[in-house]
């Protein structure tokens, strides 16, 4: 399923877009009110297309006392509904949100069924098991559907929580902070993503949420949606929903919103590039001191591997013996005759 959370801030993504910026209704054309879950963003969403055909020269500056009047929500008012616009992300990643929300939709549709088909045939299995395991799974997580009533206040528009003063900070290390300021400007600079992406491997980052949010920004930028934080944190929950948690510690009592904080982190545009390739260095570096270190102990404890004092070896097979060539010797001078003088007497 999807949390609660998550799909009431999809929604007011959309109406914030489309109060900023009404035109952008013509991309999420297939996008009905009765697909919002909440009570208040249906009335909303449905005045915002009548309004199309109602008052087509209305300015986005005048649509917010517009739309207030012809709903008349207690807390929705016109002041609300400026506050959802300039928290809405960009207007042009409306069909982003959108879809966001329509999946929800099908979502609590599904779960509808179950509880329609539980109710009409309890403790009866179907034939397929895998239509059943689904069942199951829908059944288990259920109680997650945001299901509004109609009497239920305006939701409040989104804001990241921010740390109160006097807050005592952990500092973290040098390598984590690196790995921060990269995930910061991807999330700020969604163009880095498509080379930094192609060649720097998840596992350079720390195991846990750092890893996890930048796997979900890669993720988005492949699928060609727009790379921000609502859409980044929606992707990271769908990896893992039983542990969704976007947080890093920061300080010792609370634990602000940590894509809120990455999207609030100045950054120096290119430098996501430099610090990466830093980062898959450092990781290499201590992947082959690692290897090092246990081949080297693997060596040490291998008791084959240790030198023997003595060595006897001894062959069966009979050793030819080779005798040496003779020297040459020199020839052998020959002796000249002497010839004796015939003297006679």
């Amino acid at each position: 399923m999807t949390h609660p959370e998550l799909v009431l801030r999809a929604e007011q993504a959309v109406i914030g877009a489309a109060l900023r910026d009404r035109q952008r209704l013509d991309d999420i054309a297939y996008l009905t009110p009765d697909r919002m879950a909440h009570p208040t963003h249906r009335a909303l969403m449905a005045a915002l297309i009548e309004s199309r055909t109602s008052a087509p020269t209305a300015s986005a500056a005048h649509l917010p006392e517009l739309i207030a009047q012809r709903t008349a929500i207690s807390g929705a008012n016109a002041d609300y509904l400026r506050r959802l616009a300039d928290a809405a992300p960009q207007p042009r990643n409306i069909a982003s949100y959108a879809r966001m929300v329509q999946e929800a939709a099908v979502r609590r549709d599904l779960a509808l069924h179950v509880d329609r088909l539980r109710t009409t045939a309890p403790g009866l299995r179907g034939p397929d098991p895998v239509l059943d395991r689904l069942a199951q799974a829908m059944r288990r997580t259920e109680q997650t559907v945001p299901v509004a009533r109609i009497n239920e206040p305006a939701p409040a528009p989104y804001e990241p929580r921010a740390r109160t003063s006097g807050e005592q900070e952990v500092r973290v290390d040098v390598r984590l902070e690196r790995q921060d300021a990269v995930l910061a400007e991807l999330l700020q600079h969604p163009e880095q993503v498509r080379e930094v992406g192609s060649w720097l491997y998840p596992e350079v980052f720390e195991e846990g949420p750092r890893r996890e949010v930048y796997e979900a920004i890669v993720v988005v930028a492949e699928r060609g949606e727009p790379v921000d934080q609502l859409t980044v944190e929606w992707e990271v929950y769908q990896q893992d929903p039983q542990a969704y948690e976007v947080t890093v510690e920061v300080n010792v009592e609370e634990r602000p919103d940590y894509l809120a904080r990455l999207a609030a982190t100045a950054v120096v545009v290119g430098t996501a590039i430099d610090l990466s390739g830093e980062m898959m260095a450092d990781d290499i570096r201590t992947k082959l001191a690692t290897d090092f270190a246990n081949t080297a102990d693997v060596t040490a404890r291998t008791p084959a591997a240790e030198p023997k004092t003595s060595l006897d070896v001894r062959t069966t097979t009979p050793t030819v013996r080779v005798e040496p060539a003779p020297l040459l010797q020199p020839p052998p001078v020959q002796q000249t005759p002497t010839i004796q003088p015939n003297v006679r007497p």
